[in-house]
């Protein structure tokens, strides 16, 4: 299929080629038949695509200061490669559409094939020929209504969710500035509410429309309209650099008024005004209750309605129903029609004041590149002893895996995948020949395929590996095998497969572990492992309760480093929480040999080595230090002055090696080991 992309590295916007989504449990696989192109937000993203590195830098500060921080803690090489992966990342555009539903998740009950939908958000309503949809951003479309004006429910139900932000009520006194499209359908939302509105708008062209859609009055300046008389000050104009927009709506808000900032408004205004006052200040976060809550999105799990009581989905099926008695009508905003296959085109001629909403226009066919790899041209088998598959493009796999992948001599990766199918298209433009695709099977079950790479979400891990070793391939699986004992369950049927089986817990393989391995005297070791990690935002993926934890996903690492520097098996291991909710605890091992390990792991901000590991015997001591400086017996013997070497290199090479050779290297755990790891820790947590 063919869908809009960003691509910041190549400061460019272009129609691409893109495997068709696959969707998942809570998902529906839409066909779009229009678009919505809103030129404020829309435009600000192409504008953002096409910058300069110095500009972006300059537009977001806040992901400079991650990188200075990085380059702080892992040095420049693996930040340029973290830096690089992210700017090589293509991103969609649009956020408001509708279609007919192709295919159903196995959990999205309450749709149907071939049902008409409106669609809302980033990364979800994509200007797509087709998209996968969380059921909690889409909406039936009442019979009665056109697909050209069900495509503004996402819209309209920002501005609903605006008005409920201001409390407006029928009579009051409404001011609006900026009358761009989202002001023109605030405009209307508001006249259907039963208030008086105001609408504040340099352009002549937009003001006459406002009229049209039911302003009482138009004013070129705030400045012209009358003080101290509104209940609600809607702002929708772009406050960047515009310093006194905040000042200018306080000055028309009555006393205890409310300003509702709709969209990006720099929010800089005089304290005394807001204070004397008594102003509220909003902001308006998308299209209502659920926007940015996982749980809500992407796992279908909608609010009661007796407390709250207007969601998205809710806000959108209002707007849809306004539409369809005509108490809403965009018609009047829709100010150009173009087909999908000159999107591109648009908007390379930049915005232009005297059009309002624009209307992408979508064939009733898509086009179906040969993405899945049966249905490539390539029918002859690779001639590399390593056929690789990758399943899952994300940060970790981009910015970690792939650039030592592309060393190996004798390695042809044929295919990468990953859900959306775009961030694969990025991931095969940096491999060359390989090919995107959206689903893992058409990987796993591909004959010419011999090995797999799979670094997804934690909760497909362990199906994904045994669907993988079911098939006989090779399998690379990143760090946790399973987040539950069912996971367990499902790899230990595979027990048996002859196929190799390697976990990503690259520090066993890191040139310092190699200099401990030769070191360490015979005997019981006591090891103490501090782990000092940074909080993640609450929406990470890693935060979600479907995906075990952040401390499940990664505490095997630190383990298994441990287990390698042993001569030992691990017979216990015991996990006291500190704090269950930020994965904050304490982690106890003891090993056959007589050997003991304290794992330390909390999240804290302050600038210290996120690893320090101690290592006491007999007549022994050692401490490494964030993977920068090794001491053994109170001489510094290991220093890496630039950045930080986890093993990830020679990992990777371990595993091809192997693939290609036949021969496990000796650093390699049996799956039967990394079962008997991921049994204890899992266990241990649960007792915790």
């Amino acid at each position: 299929m063919k869908a809009l992309l960003r691509f910041p590295a190549e400061r460019k916007i272009a129609l691409a080629d893109c495997p068709v989504p696959t969707p998942g449990d809570h998902d529906l696989l839409v066909q779009t038949s229009f678009s919505v192109i809103s030129p404020g937000t829309e435009f600000t993203q192409a504008r953002q695509a096409t910058a300069s590195l110095l500009q972006k830098a300059w537009q977001r500060p806040d992901l400079v200061a991650l990188t200075l921080k990085s380059l702080r803690q892992e040095g420049a090489r693996s930040t340029v490669s973290r830096v690089n992966n992210r700017l090589g990342q293509p991103m969609p555009m649009g956020y408001c559409a509708v279609g007919k539903v192709v295919r159903t998740g196995s959990k999205a009950y309450d749709f149907a094939p071939g049902q008409r939908v409106a669609i809302a958000g980033m990364g979800s309503a994509n200007h797509a020929q087709c998209n996968r949809v969380p059921i909690n951003l889409a909406c039936p479309v009442p019979d009665t209504l056109s697909d050209q004006k069900a495509a503004f429910a996402t819209l309209y139900a920002l501005a609903l969710h605006a008005i409920r932000q201001g409390k407006t009520t029928i009579g009051d006194h409404v001011a609006i500035i900026g009358a761009g499209l989202i002001g023109q359908l605030l405009c209307q939302t508001a006249v259907a509410a039963g208030t008086n509105v105001t609408i504040i708008e340099p352009h002549p062209y937009r003001r006459e429309l406002a009229q049209e859609n039911g302003a009482n009055r138009c004013f070129t300046t705030a400045s012209s309209a009358q003080s101290d008389v509104f209940d609600a000050v809607y702002i929708c104009a772009p406050a960047r650099g515009l310093h006194k927009l905040v000042d200018a709506a306080a000055r028309l808000c009555r006393d205890r008024a409310t300003i509702i900032c709709v969209g990006d408004v720099a929010i800089s205004a005089q304290r005394k005004m807001l204070y004397d006052k008594e102003i509220v200040i909003k902001q308006v976060r998308s299209y209502g209750p659920g926007r940015y809550d996982p749980a809500y999105e992407e796992l279908g799990q909608d609010y009661p309605v007796g407390y709250v009581r207007w969601t998205i989905k809710r806000n959108m099926e209002a707007a849809l129903d306004l539409m369809a008695k005509g108490r809403l009508d965009p018609t009047p905003l829709i100010t150009k029609e173009i087909a999908f296959e000159n999107i591109a085109d648009h908007f390379a001629k930049g915005p232009d004041l005297n059009q309002l909403a624009t209307l992408v226009r979508y064939g009733a066919s898509v086009d179906r590149p040969k993405t899945a790899l049966h249905e490539c041209d390539v029918t002859a088998p690779s001639p590399a002893t390593v056929r690789l598959g990758l399943i899952g493009t994300g940060n970790y796999a981009g910015g970690q895996l792939v650039p030592h992948l592309i060393k190996q001599a004798d390695i042809n990766v044929l295919a990468c995948c990953s859900q959306d199918g775009i961030s694969a298209v990025a991931m095969a433009r940096k491999l060359g020949d390989a090919k995107a695709v959206s689903s893992a099977h058409a990987i796993i079950n591909d004959p010419r395929v011999n090995s797999v790479i799979i670094a997804t979400r934690h909760d497909s891990h362990a199906k994904l590996a045994a669907d993988a070793l079911a098939a006989g391939k090779h399998v690379w699986l990143e760090k946790p095998i399973a987040i539950d004992l069912a996971g367990i369950g499902l790899l230990r049927d595979q027990t048996s497969s002859s196929s190799l089986f390697m976990v990503g817990h690259n520090r066993r393989y890191a040139p310092m572990s190699g200099q401990l391995r030769v070191a360490l005297p015979d005997g019981p070791r006591h090891f103490r492992y501090r782990v000092r990690v940074s909080p993640l935002p609450n929406d990470h993926w890693l935060c979600h309760s479907d995906q075990g934890g952040r401390t499940i996903g990664e505490i095997t690492h630190f383990i298994d480093l441990i287990h390698s520097l042993t001569a030992g098996s691990i017979t216990d291991i015991h996990c006291h929480w500190l704090d269950r909710k930020m994965g904050d605890s304490i982690w106890k091992i003891r090993l056959s040999d007589g050997s003991q390990g304290e794992i330390s792991y909390q999240h804290t901000n302050r600038r210290e080595a996120k690893e320090t590991l101690q290592i006491d015997a007999p007549g022994f001591d050692a401490e490494l230090t964030d993977w920068k400086k090794l001491t053994i017996n109170g001489k510094t013997v290991m220093r890496q002055r630039f950045g930080q070497d986890k093993g990830q290199a020679a990992a990777i090479s371990a595993f091809t090696q192997a693939v290609a050779t036949g021969q496990r290297n000796p650093l390699i755990p049996r799956l039967e080991d990394e079962i008997s790891l991921m049994s204890l820790v899992i266990t241990a947590a649960n007792c915790g």
